[in-house]
C-alpha cells in the first residue's frame, strides 16, 4: 500500500513521497485557479465586446429597416395617389362617353361583361 502512495518523478531515486505529491497537487490547483481567473477576465472582456458589437449591428439593422419602411410607405402613398387619379380618370372618361355616345357605351359594357363572364367560367 505504501507503493500506491508513491509516484515516479526526478526526486529521490525517481520516486515522490506522499507529501511531495500533495505539494505538487496543491501547486497544480493554484495554477489551475490562476488560469481560471485569466479565462474569466478574458471571457468577460470578450463578452462586453460581443455585446457592444451586437448592439451596433442591431442599431444598423434597425436604421435600415426604418429607411425601408419609410420608403415603402412613401411608395405606397404614391401608388394610392396614382390609383385615385386613375379611378377619377376612368370615371370621367366613362361619364363623358355615356353623355356623348350612350348606346355605344352600353354595347361596350355588355361586350366587356360577356368576355369577363366567359373568362370566369374557365
Amino acid at each position: 500500500m505504501a507503493e500506491a502512495q508513491k509516484a515516479t518523478s526526478s526526486g529521490n531515486g525517481g520516486r515522490l513521497t506522499s507529501p511531495e505529491i500533495d505539494r505538487e497537487i496543491a501547486a497544480l490547483k493554484d495554477e489551475m485557479s490562476e488560469i481560471n481567473k485569466h479565462l474569466s477576465r478574458l471571457f468577460s472582456a470578450t463578452g462586453r465586446h460581443a455585446v457592444r458589437s451586437a448592439r451596433q449591428q442591431y442599431g444598423r439593422a434597425r436604421e435600415a429597416a426604418d429607411e425601408a419602411l419609410s420608403e415603402a410607405s412613401q411608395l405606397g402613398s404614391e401608388a394610392a395617389d396614382a390609383i385615385v387619379e386613375a379611378r377619377d380618370s376612368v370615371a370621367d372618361a366613362v361619364e363623358e362617353s355615356v353623355q356623348q355616345r350612350p348606346f355605344t357605351t352600353l354595347a361596350l359594357a355588355l361586350g366587356i361583361g360577356f368576355v369577363a363572364g366567359a373568362m370566369w367560367r374557365r
